[in-house]
C-alpha cells in the first residue's frame, strides 16, 4: 500500500467524531474508510456509514451537508481526497423524507 493509500489514525478518528456527532440519534452505528479512486483516477475515500435500526423514520435530511462537514474536518488534516459518503441502513429502516 503507498503512503497515498493510507489512512491515519487521525483522519479515522475525525470521521467517526463528524458522523457521531451528527448520526448518534438516529442509530449510527460505525463506519469503514477506505482508499480508492473515483471514474477519473483520482484518489477518494470511501466512507460506508452503518447504522443500527431506530424505531422510529429517520429523517432524511439528517444526511444534508454532511459530506461538506466531513470534507472541512478532512481538510484541517491536510487531508485532499475527496470522502464519498455511502449509508447502509437497516433493511427494516423505515426512512422519512
Amino acid at each position: 500500500m503507498t503512503q497515498e493509500q493510507d489512512i491515519s489514525r487521525k483522519v479515522e478518528q475525525t470521521v467517526d467524531k463528524v458522523l457521531r456527532d451528527r448520526l448518534a440519534s438516529d442509530g449510527f452505528e460505525g463506519a469503514e474508510i477506505r482508499p480508492d479512486c473515483d471514474f477519473d483516477g483520482d484518489p477518494i475515500l470511501v466512507v460506508d456509514v452503518k447504522y443500527r435500526y431506530v424505531d422510529r423514520p429517520i429523517n432524511s435530511k439528517v444526511t444534508f451537508g454532511l459530506t461538506t462537514e466531513v470534507r472541512k474536518a478532512l481538510m484541517a488534516l491536510g487531508e485532499s481526497r475527496f470522502p464519498q459518503i455511502r449509508h447502509h441502513f437497516n433493511e427494516q429502516q423505515k426512512i422519512a423524507s
